[in-house]
């Protein structure tokens, strides 16, 4: 009998760490949509991944590989990048987007290669969070920029 009330409340405890971060899963979900759209998800891609989910989203390094693990889930059983989207919009300010798209940008620079998958999937988030093709253009020069330091 404890073990079924020590289970069942370890459960709770994951449900609620889930809908806490449901914001940070649905902008992993679409990092992860970037890393997988040309269906090659290379150890760059992930290491990028890992990377950006440190820096620019302050994820705490003992929780990543959890964290992605959920959003993969949370990613297989979505039919649309709308429900994820949707979330974004609803807590995300302008600049927050902006980042997310600069992060998508930066995964799909991770290769060395714009797969033109890649490329659709960033440009179709952008337009579902409400980035201009100005702020679109900007961030794939800014993760350029970046990727072209980091390699010389």
């Amino acid at each position: 009998m404890k073990k079924f009330f020590n289970n069942l409340f370890k459960k709770n405890q994951i449900e609620v760490l889930v809908e806490d971060n449901s914001v940070l899963l649905s902008a992993i979900a679409l990092l992860l949509e970037v890393s997988l759209a040309d269906e090659i998800m290379d150890i760059s891609e992930v290491e990028t991944l890992k990377d950006v989910l440190l820096k620019e989203f302050d994820v705490d390094k003992t929780k990543i590989d959890d964290l992605i693990s959920n959003a993969k889930k949370n990613q297989n059983s979505s039919t649309s990048l709308y429900e994820f989207t949707r979330k974004i919009n609803d807590d995300y300010k302008f600049e927050d987007k902006k980042n997310l798209i600069l992060s998508m940008w930066k995964i799909a620079f991770a290769d060395g290669n714009i797969d033109k998958y890649e490329e659709y999937v960033i440009r179709k988030v952008s337009d579902l969070i409400y980035i201009s093709h100005p702020d679109f253009i900007e961030s794939k020069q800014l993760a350029r920029e970046e990727y072209e330091n980091r390699k010389t």
